[in-house]
């Protein structure tokens, strides 16, 4: 029925989110403080994840639940058409020059 849709939906967008960051299943799990096979059974729609462990990925992942489960705020479509956009720009430059802007970022944004 619509609860095995809403799980499967959930469980594509998780792996989709996984694979967009370029994060194997086990560097995910570390990410979002839960099991990589916990990781796999929600990948593989084997196991629903709970309202807790959907909370969990969101925190990990820096996003709101909301996001997560794939409703967009207007500040979220604002985000993402900057995103796309330097993602465009990005898409112009050699892959030596967008692996460095993206090590420079993370040295960045994780300064403490």
């Amino acid at each position: 029925g619509s609860a095995n849709k809403m799980v499967e939906d959930i469980s594509k967008r998780i792996r989709e989110l996984r694979k967009s960051m370029r994060l194997t299943q086990s560097q995910f799990a570390e990410l979002v403080n839960l099991s990589e096979d916990s990781i796999g059974k929600i990948e593989r729609g084997i196991s629903a994840p709970t309202v807790d462990t959907l909370t969990k990925i969101a925190e990990g992942l820096n996003m709101p639940l909301s996001e997560l489960l794939g409703e967009i705020s207007k500040k979220e479509k604002k985000q993402n058409q900057i995103l796309e956009c330097f993602a465009r720009y990005l898409k112009t430059k050699s892959y030596k020059d967008i692996k460095l802007i993206h090590e420079l970022a993370v040295k960045i944004l994780e300064r403490k």
